[in-house]
């Protein structure tokens, strides 16, 4: 009995030892699995990772095949494993570019934000702000890569941000660094020839075209942008002209702006072939490329071409907007105000509002136009990219005061304003105020000191004001010393010779080559009327202002040519 309650005890006691065991064990086993899962994260994580790495790799496989849409649905499916990965955000974001979609700067903002990061990216992404006009994020950009002792690459980027800017001295001179820095870099030697290719000196504009020849005669990265180059340049003989067309078509990849560049050619070389040039282009790129194409044939004022490739029904914004010009140049208003009233309209409301002032002055009903243009400033408030198609818009349109006062604004944007100043310039110019001319002239000259047109056009205001007459005049005569081929200069140094009466130094600024006056502007011919005028070649004098708008002058331009 005693053995019996023994064995029992014993049993309860090994009972109560399992029970309390058991919690044990799942407290165990639970914290093991727990520990598992959370080794096993991390695993399933870079799993994820090293897969998206590798539909990245194979993405870019599919990019130098040119099969460009398997590209995209590779890298997209790369970053749906994993969203923030460097090699398939940086892979997407240089397809994105090479195709020139819009989604391209926000995949770059994403890359520059990765830890991996490298400074090849951030110009990537800075050369991309550029090509898409984001001009003031561009300019960020650009000075930060600047600070960091900058590379051939960054100072090209600054030099293209200057031109497109405005500020051609800047332009030239951070690519005259670049090529210090890199002598043999195709690239930054094709940038130089850029530059001056649009210098106003002919022996500078003879260089750029050595550099861009021997540039494209090599197998280098920069080739296609030297050839490219050279086919807009506009001081090509016909020999040239032909090798130049020859090569735009050994272009790999041919795009349409090779296409473009080679059809403009075509057109100067064989103007009897028009109607030709212009089918084959559209026969060939009008499908694919079909915004560039009415863009540059509206630029051609083939603007019914236009309205047959872009129907009535076009839902795009840029190719409606395309469609629009050239309602507006044929003058076909009832359709620009059908358009315009479009419920599925997605323009931007500054486009709305400017179309719709155009629609009013054309029909006139100018109070109404005022409102539209009055809007569309307001709307467009303080956003450059607005401010800039706006005052490019309203001064094609020819209202002058609205578009002065756009650029007035865009003025605020320290990016814009070598840009804003032009624009007033101009304008400042075509309504007469010379006063106003002369005061954004020397703003303009107070940026770019160096400038030769700047310190041109303030030395011409002033001498027409009479201000400052001998200064001027000495400021006149070295611009003509140092840039002889300058009719622009030479005008300003006869206008100078004028002043100080001194009528037979200011009529020999006109000798030389013959000089085409019927092309050019109504003011130079005026100053040349007066320099014949004061020499008393009447007769000359009198045949040359038969043909000068005088409303086209202002009240001290007309002075010059009524006193006498």
């Amino acid at each position: 009995m005693a053995r019996m309650n023994e064995e029992s005890g014993r049993r309860r006691h090994l009972g109560r030892v399992t029970k309390r065991r058991r919690p044990i064990f799942w407290i165990a086993f639970i914290a093991l699995l727990l520990a598992a899962l959370l080794a096993l994260r991390p695993a399933y994580r870079w799993l994820k990772t090293k897969r998206a790495d590798s539909l990245a790799a194979k993405a870019g496989r599919f990019v130098q095949q040119k099969n460009f849409l398997e590209a995209a649905h590779t890298y997209r499916a790369a970053l749906q494993l994993d969203p923030l990965g460097y090699h398939p955000l940086q892979g997407a974001a240089r397809l994105a570019t090479r195709l020139n979609h819009d989604e391209a700067l926000g995949l770059w903002d994403q890359v520059v934000r990765l830890p991996q990061a490298t400074n090849d990216d951030r110009e990537e992404r800075a050369a991309t702000l550029l090509q898409a006009g984001e001009l003031p994020a561009a300019a960020v950009a650009i000075d930060e890569l600047l600070k960091q002792n900058p590379d051939t690459n960054a100072l090209v980027l600054a030099s293209r941000y200057s031109e497109r800017t405005g500020n051609s001295a800047r332009a030239l001179e951070y690519a005259r660094i670049a090529m210090k820095r890199a002598p043999q870099d195709e690239i930054a030697q094709a940038r130089l020839a850029e530059v001056l290719a649009a210098s106003l000196k002919a022996d500078e504009r003879a260089e750029a075209r050595e550099i861009l020849w021997a540039v494209a005669a090599k197998n280098g990265a920069a080739r296609k942008s030297a050839i490219e180059s050279l086919a807009r340049a506009p001081d090509l003989t016909r020999d040239e002209q032909t090798k130049i067309l020859d090569q735009l078509h050994t272009l790999d990849p041919f795009t349409v702006t090779d296409a473009l560049l080679a059809a403009d050619l075509r057109l100067r070389m064989q103007p009897e072939n028009t109607a030709l040039i212009y089918d084959e282009i559209i026969a060939s790129w009008g499908a694919k490329a079909k915004l560039e194409i009415v863009q540059w044939l509206n630029a051609h004022q083939q603007f019914n071409r236009v309205l047959t490739l872009v129907s009535p029904g076009e839902r795009r914004p840029k190719l409606l907007l395309a469609r629009l010009d050239a309602l507006a140049a044929e003058q076909r208003w009832d359709e620009i105000e059908t358009t315009l009233s479009r419920k599925d309209l997605t323009f931007d409301s500054v486009v709305v509002e400017a179309f719709r002032a155009r629609l009013a002055a054309a029909r006139p009903l100018s109070l109404d136009a005022e409102e539209h243009w009055n809007k569309a400033i307001t709307l467009a408030g303080n956003d450059s990219s607005k401010l800039r198609w706006l005052g490019a818009f309203a001064e094609q349109c020819g209202a002058d005061e609205i578009a002065l006062r756009t650029f007035q604004r865009l003025g605020r944007s320290p990016a814009d304003t070598s840009l804003a100043l032009a624009g007033q310039q101009r304008l400042a110019a075509k309504i007469h105020d010379i006063s106003a001319a002369r005061t954004i002239a020397e703003k303009t000259l107070a940026l770019h000191a160096a400038d030769p047109n700047a310190q041109n056009r303030v030395a011409y205001y002033n001498l027409l004001l009479e201000k400052d007459v001998s200064a001027n005049a000495t400021k006149a005569k070295e611009l003509v010393a140092k840039y002889p081929d300058r009719l622009e200069f030479r005008v300003t140094a006869a206008l100078a010779l004028l002043r100080q009466h001194d009528p037979g130094s200011a009529l020999a600024q006109f000798q030389g080559p013959p000089i085409e006056w019927a092309k050019t502007p109504p003011s130079w011919r005026a100053i040349y009327a007066a320099a014949l005028m004061a020499n008393d070649e009447a007769t000359r004098a009198n045949e040359l202002l038969k043909s000068i708008p005088l409303d086209r002058l202002s009240r001290e331009e007309a002075a010059l040519i009524q006193r006498r």
